[in-house]
């Protein structure tokens, strides 16, 4: 029996060596402190996926670095199932070595203590000998392999090769971004011979220029390497609206939002209570917008409704030089208000004025009101040089287009008021989903309406703009005849 009982051990090991969720899903027990028991863990959908991505990795002969970057709700099973697949790399593997980092040393020396609970719980014959065992470390002599956790410093893991790095609560770790990417940039070429990196964290909502959210962004544009994954609150199956509302119950809503978000607008839009535009009727908005009808210029522009040679359309734009911010130009129905079509990306000024002329002429010569900025004064006259002549102007001579702040004695709190104002009673219908996100990223921020940190104002300076063109137009029916630009 007992050369039987080795021999089935033995074949249980190598399972557990081929296969990561079968090693999760039969051997692996976690601390459940609100039920205050000690539980399976579980094969989650969510987690079931993380634990593919890791396999596919773990099985590559030769392996090439993954970068994953994980926001969250709480309670979600991240902690436990990154510290487990910790454990499984250096329990299986030769000589793996894990960073685990926290914000601060106690958080770090928690996360070696969760590993060292779920050792404590694997069956005997594949629980690990631990040596050393310290506060900030425990080996493995069986396979040389080492876990070692860390308060997250600008030069932590620098010059050390790792198999797997974990950053827990990665958005908390630096107050300065910058520190955060000095961080990042000791750490990532210790990754060059494919490592693991897993960056898991819940999202501040009090700052949107973190490292983690600006990667987390950049891999949704598929610009940076990272695979991206969110973890809403309902990733968790059998939760519920009722059950949200009870395990929110007594938060404000920037804690609801920022640690249990049920979808990733409202995890990374700021706090509701400080939104500048009603954040209700942009839920419901968001929920409006759809998919061209048409793409231009590698997707650069999109048209929703085309045009039609019986309307006539405004064309607003906020322009920039293309390097630092985006431009974005918006074609909106001059009679609805209903947006029709847009441009927007980091765009050479040559490159916009071309893409506004075929705008231009594609929807009937519409009224343009570009802003008069730096690059906006450089771009009109590229326009004028093209032959673009239905201008707003800003003056009653007719001899300044575009729009400036304070033209006809309009501050830039009041456009913004203004569309405001169309956006709370719902009169103004945008299809464009990055428009409308744009929206959801504009708030108070030291008694003025603003971008927050790390997110740009031109979809909704071009809106804004936009409107103020709209309310230049004659009343009634729009005829051709009437829709030269008039002054106030």
């Amino acid at each position: 029996m007992a050369v039987a009982l080795a021999a089935n051990e033995k074949l249980e090991w190598a399972k557990c060596r081929l296969s990561l969720l079968h090693y999760l899903s039969n051997h692996i027990w976690i601390q459940d402190r609100i039920a205050q028991d000690v539980i399976r863990w579980q094969p989650w959908p969510h987690l079931k996926n993380l634990v593919a991505l890791i396999q596919d990795w773990a099985n590559q002969p030769i392996r090439e670095p993954l970068f994953l970057i994980i926001f969250k709700s709480r309670q979600v099973g991240a902690s436990t199932t990154v510290t487990a697949i910790a454990n499984w790399m250096v329990g299986f593997f030769e000589s793996s070595k894990v960073i685990m980092q926290s914000q601060r040393a106690r958080e770090a020396s928690e996360m070696l203590d969760r590993s060292r609970f779920i050792n404590d719980h694997l069956p005997p014959f594949l629980r690990m000998k631990l040596l050393p065992d310290q506060q900030d470390v425990i080996g493995v002599p069986a396979t040389n392999g080492l876990i070692r956790s860390l308060p997250s410093t600008e030069q932590t893991g620098r010059s050390t090769d790792v198999t797997m790095v974990i950053c827990d609560e990665w958005e908390f770790h630096f107050d300065d971004p910058e520190k955060a990417r000095d961080a990042f940039a000791a750490i990532k070429p210790t990754m060059a011979k494919g490592g693991l990196f897993i960056g898991v964290t819940t999202v501040d909502k009090n700052r949107k220029d973190s490292l983690p959210q600006e990667i987390y962004l950049g891999a949704k544009q598929g610009k940076n390497g990272f695979i991206p994954l969110f973890w809403d609150y309902f990733v968790v199956p059998g939760r519920t609206e009722a059950t949200y509302q009870r395990d929110t119950q007594g938060l404000p809503d920037y804690r609801r939002e920022a640690e249990y978000p049920r979808n990733e607008r409202e995890a990374f839009s700021p706090p509701k209570q400080t939104g500048f535009f009603n954040h209700d009727v942009l839920a419901r908005m968001i929920d409006e917008c759809r998919e061209p009808v048409e793409t231009r210029y590698g997707g650069k522009v999109r048209i929703y409704i085309p045009s039609i040679t019986t309307r006539k359309f405004i064309l607003a734009i906020d322009p920039s030089e293309g390097q630092e911010d985006p431009s974005v130009g918006i074609i909106s129905d001059a009679q609805t208000n209903e947006d029709c079509a847009c441009f927007d990306g980091y765009i050479p000024l040559d490159e916009q004025a071309k893409i506004a002329l075929e705008l231009y002429r594609y929807y009937n010569e519409p009224l343009v009101i570009v802003e008069r900025n730096a690059s906006g004064l450089t771009l009109i006259e590229k326009m004028k040089n093209l032959g673009i002549t239905n201008w707003f102007y800003s003056d009653k001579e007719r001899r300044k287009e575009g729009w400036y702040t304070g033209a006809w004695g309009i501050s830039r709190d009041r456009i913004l008021i203004d569309l405001s104002e169309q956006i709370g009673l719902r009169q103004k219908r945008i299809p464009m989903k990055d428009c409308v996100l744009g929206l959801f990223d504009f708030a108070w921020i030291d008694g003025k309406p603003q971008a927050v940190k790390g997110r740009h104002d031109d979809w909704v300076m071009c809106e804004a703009i936009g409107y103020q063109a709209f309310k230049s137009m004659p009343k009634g029916n729009i005829t051709f005849r009437s829709f030269q630009y008039k002054p106030r």
